[in-house]
């Protein structure tokens, strides 16, 4: 365990500097002059959407690597991660660099997604049940912490110097890369076994569209939790990009504090807000949590919303606390919502559904986000500042809809119970 902390701290210092807030920073500012400033913008949103439309890729990494060597599956995935932060220095600021840092942003998040999904067959196979999610919950505290931390320092290095972000990059690509080389050497228990099953039993791994067909039909539920999710996290997906547009063109603030809102201040929020918002999950079902949790996401849009339109700097400082207190409990909601729903045999299943519709959100609501901000400031200049309305109100509808659907739950449960067959 202690290697496992320790390693994956190393390759948090290369994920911060792969955080969509602080690309989204670089590209606004830096490239703001080799393309239209549309095209600039439609590039922050494909950056900042790139770590939640890397979670399509899971499942397919989950296919290409059974039956073959986990462990050393999971550090090329590294390695490429980290290849990918080094690669990011040397994009030239041209049209050509602008397409390249997108592109290899993508990559590099897909590359993760790689090693989050393979990973965890790793945690299971090596941590007995009683100490994983302790296990789990302490790695995923120092990722936030360490993220926080690597983003903030390029953001005030970058204060200093705009273009210090080429060298602070490969520097934080090389402790990924010592991470992966590491993790080569990490033994899996029953290795040979877990492979040998995984030949034998033949699953493709991967997500055929007839499965979910037959999920969607055959569980009202989940159909209703995963279409009110699609509603609410498409608006929570689209504000970071939206931020950083924001905050450059209608606030003119700083790179080092959009960094701070957007990526800094929400993950150490995460880190110190996921204990409280994990004993609230162990008390309730996931429909009940959503109907409370939803309404932090609420708060975080209209505290932006109201920013933004009265320009006012102080809002988006407190909406920066509020959303990463919101993501704190978000995340334990995405991982462990659908186990709610799904047996034991078909919890991948479920999860791959959820996994693969949060991949669609994060690349469609960046862009139609963005692109609802070019149409607002192409009817006037500054009209655009209104825009976080509408991921407002995704999100306030997806807050009405699950305290509708919790409550419907609860009455559902209390007439099986009077009937005698709960």
């Amino acid at each position: 365990m202690p290697r496992e902390v320790q390693v994956n701290g190393l390759l948090a210092v290369t994920l911060g500097v792969l955080e969509g807030g602080l690309l989204g920073v670089i590209v606004k500012s830096g490239f703001a002059d080799v393309a239209s400033v549309a095209t600039v913008n439609l590039a922050v949103a494909i950056v900042t959407g790139a770590p939640a439309l890397a979670n399509v890729a899971s499942l397919w990494f989950a296919k290409i690597a059974q039956g073959r060597h986990k462990s050393r599956w999971v550090a090329s995935l590294m390695a490429l991660t980290a290849c990918s932060a080094l690669l990011l220095a040397f994009m030239p600021v041209s049209a050509f660099g602008l397409i390249g840092l997108a592109s290899i942003m993508v990559i590099g998040r897909l590359s993760f997604a790689g090693v989050v999904t393979l990973r965890a067959a790793i945690w299971r196979a090596n941590f007995p049940r009683h100490v994983r999610a302790s296990i789990t919950g302490r790695i995923a505290v120092i990722y936030s912490i360490i993220m926080a931390l690597t983003a903030g320092l390029v953001g005030l290095a970058m204060q200093w110097q705009e273009a210090s972000w080429r060298w602070l990059f490969p520097a934080a690509g090389l402790f990924g890369l010592i991470a992966a080389w590491r993790y080569r050497r990490f033994s899996v228990r029953g290795h040979g076994r877990l492979l040998r099953q995984e030949i034998a039993e033949g699953s493709d791994g991967g997500l055929r569209i007839a499965d979910v067909v037959e999920v969607f039909k055959s569980d009202l539920w989940y159909r209703r939790y995963m279409m009110t999710m699609f509603v609410f996290g498409s608006g929570n997906l689209m504000v970071i990009a939206l931020l950083v547009v924001i905050l450059t063109e209608q606030l003119g603030m700083s790179q080092l504090k959009q960094v701070l809102i957007t990526t800094t201040i929400p993950l150490l929020a995460v880190s110190l807000l996921t204990p409280i918002w994990a004993k609230r999950l162990d008390q309730v079902h996931i429909l009940d949590y959503r109907a409370w949790h939803s309404w932090m996401f609420v708060i975080t849009m209209l505290l932006f919303m109201l920013g933004a339109i009265a320009r006012a700097e102080w809002l988006f400082w407190l909406g920066a606390i509020a959303m990463g207190a919101a993501f704190a409990g978000g995340k334990l909601g995405w991982n462990l919502g659908h186990n709610d729903f799904a047996s034991d045999s078909q919890s991948t299943l479920y999860m791959g559904i959820h996994v693969s519709l949060t991949g669609v959100r994060g690349l469609i609501a960046p862009l139609i986000g963005v692109g609802i901000y070019q149409w607002l400031q192409s009817i006037e200049p500054g009209l655009g500042r209104y825009v976080l309305i509408f991921p407002l109100f995704l999100t306030l509808a997806g807050a009405i809809t699950f305290v509708y659907l919790a409550r419907l739950r609860r009455q559902e449960q209390a007439v099986r119970v009077a009937s005698g067959k709960a």
